[in-house]
Order: C-alpha cells, then sequence, then structure tokens
C-alpha cells in the first residue's frame, strides 16, 4: 500500500498507523473470528483518493479504512489442483505501467478474459508480458511457481515492474530455500520452459498456496490456431505435488499457531503479530 500510494500520488499511510487500524478492526470484530481450523478474517485495507473535483488531477485529500469479514477455508476438501489458461494476445500490465502495485485499476482489466477463461472450463487466467507475449507473469492476483526434477524453483522476477511483489511471494522463497533445500530462480518464465516441470503452484493472501495442476495455452479471440495446443500437466493433474504440499503446510502452520514444530515457530515468529483481546487490552489506546 505505501508503495502505491507514492505511484498514484496519494499520501503514504505510516506503518504505525496501519499496525493500529489493523489491530482495532481486529479486536473490534472478534466475535466474526471463524473456529480455529475452520477459516480465517480476511482484512482488506484500502486507500482512496476523496478530495473534491472532477478534474483528472490527484486528489488533495484520501481516505484510508479497513474492512473485515469472515472467511471460510479456500479448500474444501483437501487440496485439490485448478486447471488454468493462458490466452495470447492479453496482459495484465505492460512496462512503465503500475502492475507492481496494489491498485485496484490493475484488476479490472482482467475481468473479461478471466470470464472467458471460466466458461471454456478453467479456473483461472495465466497472464502473460506485454512485450513477446510468451513470458509468463501472474496467475489472476496471484504469483507464479514451476518445480523442477532437480529441486529448482522459478518464478518470474519483479524486475519488469508489472509483477506485484506480494508477502506470500517472499514467504515462500525463504521458506522453500531455508527449510526444503530448494534453489529459487527469479527470472524469466517463458511457456515453452514449461516442459519439464513437475509441480507448479501459485501464492497470495487468500488462498495462501494454490496447486496448479495443467496450463492450457489459448491463441486468442481472432487468430486461427494451425498448430496442436499447447496443454503441460503436472503430476497427475489433480492433487499437488510434495514440495507445494510441504510448503502450504509450513505456511498455514506458522500462519495458524499449528504445534508440532517449536523449532518452526521460533523461527519464523518475526512473521506472526498477536493481537490482544478486548478484554486484555492495557488501555493505552
Amino acid at each position: 500500500m505505501y508503495n502505491g500510494a507514492e505511484c498514484l500520488l496519494l499520501p503514504p499511510v505510516p506503518v504505525s498507523t496501519f499496525i493500529k487500524a489493523a489491530d482495532a478492526v481486529t479486536r473490534n470484530n472478534a466475535n466474526w473470528i471463524p473456529p480455529h481450523g475452520s477459516g480465517a478474517l480476511y482484512l482488506c485495507p484500502l486507500l482512496f483518493g476523496s478530495g473534491e473535483g472532477l478534474g483528472v488531477k490527484a486528489s488533495n485529500e484520501a481516505i484510508f479504512c479497513i474492512y473485515c469479514s469472515p472467511v471460510g477455508n479456500y479448500f474444501k476438501g483437501g487440496l485439490k489442483a485448478i486447471k488454468l489458461q493462458a490466452v495470447k494476445g492479453y496482459s495484465r500490465a505492460a512496462p512503465g505501467g503500475s502492475g507492481s502495485v496494489k491498485a485496484g485499476g490493475n484488476y479490472a482489466p482482467a475481468f473479461l478474459v478471466q470470464k472467458k477463461v471460466w466458461e471454456r472450463g478453467y479456473d483461472e487466467a495465466l497472464f502473460l508480458d506485454a512485450v513477446s507475449g510468451e513470458a509468463i507473469e501472474e496467475a489472476g492476483a496471484s504469483n507464479f511457481f514451476a518445480v523442477y526434477p532437480n529441486n529448482t524453483i522459478i518464478t518470474p522476477p519483479l524486475s519488469s515492474g508489472t509483477i506485484l511483489p506480494g508477502v506470500t511471494r517472499s514467504s515462500i522463497i525463504e521458506l522453500a530455500q531455508n527449510e526444503c533445500g530448494c534453489t529459487v530462480l527469479e527470472k524469466p518464465l517463458h511457456i515453452s520452459d514449461l516442459h519439464g516441470v513437475v509441480e507448479a503452484f501459485c501464492c497470495g493472501t487468500g488462498a495462501s498456496i494454490t496447486p496448479v495442476g495443467s496450463v492450457n495455452v489459448h491463441h486468442g479471440e481472432n487468430e486461427v490456431d494451425e498448430k496442436e495446443p499447447l496443454n503441460f500437466v503436472f503430476g497427475d493433474g489433480t492433487n499437488a505435488g510434495l514440495v507445494t504440499k510441504r510448503l502450504y503446510q509450513m505456511l498455514l502452520d506458522i500462519q495458524m499457531g499449528n504445534g508440532g514444530n517449536d523449532a518452526l515457530h521460533k523461527k519464523y515468529g518475526k512473521w506472526v503479530h498477536i493481537v490482544k483481546p478486548i478484554e486484555e487490552d492495557d488501555g493505552s489506546e
């Protein structure tokens, strides 16, 4: 949000203010938190210009707020893989734009292609770069990772300026390197590089880690494709791979405070922020 505010000429929200607001909305909606293991209280922070005027210019006023909602477990009935479709001719963001910041305008242009992908029987769109149309960028609103047989993981780099640097992404990279012994490379990943991939997954705030069972390549609405359609299947195409499952479980255990791995909690305890219930508040606010 801080980087997005600077990009869109909105006043950045101080970290201390952000944390204080997140604590307050969580405490005051504690009764809506689902029982442990059955869901979570999802927080969504918003910062938007609210100044008077109809001109195309930066707002001289802004409103910061956080709303929340209880959500159930993303995966019901197990960690099942999704099917992605990459559509040639569509891109999520272009170099020099705002693709690397959390802005509402980055999502709306993807709605049409997502609708068409769903109608063709796929779960989500896999977006390619705007320059070559061959490099993988993001899957919907999630970062994409490909796992190779030699314990190497490749994820598209942030250097393009078109990919959102999510906190879940950085957490996955750290866990994969430090706990799974994987080599993680942040470098361009092209459609042709999916040959030989044994597992794939996406990551984001809502779903944490989502296994990907297959990637199909569609050649656009106005192109006549005389080639064989490209379809990459990872593993059995249905279930999460071993690396994906391990990363998912480790991240979930850290987030939820699940027992059984004290060393993991001690090592990554800095990732967890404890919110005191109202009755335990010391009254300092």
